[in-house]
């Protein structure tokens, strides 16, 4: 009689006693990789090399579905390349598998603006990223782009930055010598300009990366190591060594630059703002310190949220303007369904900065 619900008690305790080990097991696994960083990024790149010399054939597969495509809603007829006009290039982020522009780049393409999208091994060292996309604009001048603004989410306003300021690729240089269009802008949205601890957990977002691409007929068994070990993750951890480095540079020069960041919090900084002028309104002096400390805690809430990925006070940068819009990290500049006829909030916003400064440059 009694059989059956021991038995029962010793398959629950030999569960706990698995999801424990699980537990430790990760604990350590994080705490060895937290202070080891770049040796576990050396060991990534060395397995992704490996890779790529057993596998020739895959890895270059692979390598042909990256590079700059030019965006058109009806690519026949395409549509001319005008020299001198506004030519946009987009730059995704971690582990995206391309719908990230699915708002933004038909608006673009309706105001005017030659719309190029860039893809990019996004698991790769943000370095190796910059340098990819660094080769790719030297194609632009080609076809007579000569000024270029750059829209990057997430991620991609590192690989952009870097681009822009790291003294081994020599930019501006290039810039002077007409090898690369001029980047005269550069928007960054939902962008961790000073890191993100969920990037310890970028696994769930490359096995969402690789689905979607397999649905799309678009990836192979190695594709998860070929775009990429997972080295991303390790520069985009707070106080990286690459973080470190990029963070100490000045901002480029002549580059206009725009940071948006998502607030996922139910209340916008103006609505926090309005709420307290009106307590203040209403409220005796003597309630002034408790209502500073209400506004504090109300602003701290809405900017450790952020937009659920990256916080508010991550994306800033000293000397830079920077907007705050409502949504997520993916649904302040997309929908989740194409049929969804609503704007994402950062979409108008940048759309009218790169109207402003395009329109700065023909005066």
């Amino acid at each position: 009689m009694t059989a059956g619900p021991e038995k029962e008690r010793k398959s629950k305790k030999r569960w706990i006693l698995l999801l424990a080990a699980a537990i430790v097991v990760i604990a350590a696994y994080l705490w060895v990789s937290d202070r080891f960083r770049e040796e576990e990024k050396r060991l990534r790149s060395d397995l992704r090399q490996a890779v790529e010399e057993t596998f020739p054939e895959k890895a270059a597969e692979v390598a042909d579905s990256f590079g700059l495509r030019r965006f058109d809603v009806d690519p026949d007829p395409p549509i001319p390349i005008h020299p001198g006009g506004k030519a946009v290039v987009l730059v995704h982020g971690l582990d995206e598998p391309g719908s990230i522009w699915m708002n933004l780049a038909p608006q673009l393409h309706q105001h005017g603006f030659d719309v190029w999208i860039m893809r990019y091994p996004n698991d790769q060292p943000i370095v190796d990223s910059a340098e990819l996309l660094f080769d790719h604009l030297k194609l632009l001048p080609l076809a007579g782009v000569q000024q270029v603004a750059l829209v990057a989410h997430s991620m991609g306003g590192l690989v952009s930055r870097e681009l822009l300021t790291s003294p081994n690729l020599g930019y501006g240089q290039s810039v002077l010598y007409g090898e690369v269009p001029q980047v005269v802008a550069l928007v960054m949205v939902g962008t961790p300009n000073h890191g993100s601890e969920l990037a310890r957990f970028r696994i769930l977002t490359e096995v969402r990366d690789q689905l979607v691409l397999l649905a799309k007929g678009e990836t192979n068994w190695l594709g998860g190591i070929l775009d990429g070990a997972g080295e991303a993750k390790i520069d985009l951890l707070p106080g990286s060594r690459f973080l470190t480095s990029l963070n100490a540079r000045p901002h480029p020069q002549g580059v206009k630059l725009l940071v948006i960041a998502g607030i996922a919090s139910p209340w916008s900084d103006q609505q926090i703002d309005d709420f307290i002028a009106n307590l203040h309104g209403r409220s005796p002096v003597e309630s002034d310190s408790m209502i500073a400390d209400l506004k504090r805690s109300l602003a701290s809430l809405t900017n450790n949220l952020g937009d659920g990925l990256v916080t508010v006070d991550s994306t800033r940068l000293e000397g830079v303007e920077h907007r705050t819009v409502k949504g997520n990290h993916a649904s302040m500049i997309r929908n989740l369904a194409k049929s969804s006829e609503r704007v994402p909030a950062a979409v108008p916003v940048i759309v009218d900065f790169l109207e402003q400064v395009f329109s700065e440059l023909t005066v």
